[in-house]
């Protein structure tokens, strides 16, 4: 077999599991039951059919076919595909979060960081579908206007968000102030497009803001953690930004890192298919921006 073979089996292997890890906290006591069962031994789930599965679980057919499409699957047979795969992982992604409790130097403590961001990033890469892409980047490049919210840790995402589409010629609109953002999103219609970003994806504020932008049937643009949270189900289209926290990080750090690249994805899409306009807009903002630096 190829090494390029496997290496794709072991991706769409490692997808699987990133997306139970993603749903996992807001399981039900049944399919978390499933999830365990899966993620305990995922070669040997690859080979059951779904009633095997079933009775392994001691769970009916039905309550399967509802656990994988809460997972983000269409069917059983498209989340056994996936599944599936010649060989083994040598390790899962998970176990490059280590607590830095466990480092004896400064050293290994900046290396554990490091290895958990890489592996946020990675398992964020791995459930981005061309789908979804799709979507958010023709909301975006349509859109009348652009606006950004986030609270706490995401606010400093939506920020990133501003600074970075700003430069596209899309009016976008961001303020930091909870009451700003909720006026700005009573203010923004079917034509405008809200991107919208919370680790939890269940903080009530954020609900609030969301339940605004629907009453002015705005579409929506997630970010978050949690592909089960309210915002994630109620959004146009939801990006994953998959994180396993240690206890001397804020809740939110690598998720925020995973958040701000998924950002730069998204900008970086709709400069490349935006119009002329778009593209004069962005060289106009790089000359602006090289007049304020001085050559050495």
């Amino acid at each position: 077999m190829e090494v390029g073979s496997v290496s794709a089996k072991a991706t769409h292997r490692n997808r699987v599991l990133t997306l139970i890890r993603s749903y996992y906290p807001n399981l039900s006591h049944t399919d978390r039951k499933i999830a365990d069962y899966i993620v305990q031994d995922p070669v040997k789930t690859a080979a059951l059919s779904i009633s095997d599965l079933a009775a392994a679980v001691g769970v009916s057919t039905a309550t399967i076919s509802r656990f994988v499409k809460r997972i983000s699957f269409n069917n059983f047979r498209d989340f056994s595909r996936e599944l599936t795969a010649a060989e083994p992982l040598e390790r899962t992604n998970a176990e490059a979060f280590r607590d830095v409790e466990k480092q004896t130097t400064l050293k290994g403590i900046a290396n554990s960081t490091f290895n958990s961001i890489r592996s946020s990033l990675d398992q964020t890469s791995q459930v981005m579908t061309e789908t979804d892409l799709a979507q958010a980047v023709k909301l975006l490049t349509t859109a009348r206007s652009i606006g950004f919210y986030g609270l706490g840790g995401s606010a400093v995402a939506a920020l990133d968000g501003y600074h970075k589409f700003v430069r596209t010629g899309i009016p976008c609109a961001h303020n930091s102030d909870y009451d700003m953002q909720l006026m700005q999103a009573a203010q923004m219609t079917a034509k405008d497009v809200a991107v919208v970003i919370s680790h939890t994806g269940r903080n009530q504020q954020t609900l609030q803001i969301l339940a605004t932008l629907a009453t002015q049937h705005v579409p929506v643009i997630a970010l978050t953690s949690f592909g089960n949270s309210p915002l994630a189900q109620a959004s146009t289209v939801a990006f994953i930004s998959v994180a396993e926290e240690v206890n001397y990080r804020s809740e939110g750090l690598t998720s925020l890192i995973a958040q701000m690249s998924i950002i730069d994805s998204l900008f970086l899409m709709t400069a490349v298919h935006g119009n002329d306009k778009m593209a004069a807009s962005l060289s106009r903002v790089r000359r602006a921006i090289s007049q304020t630096r001085t050559e050495l």
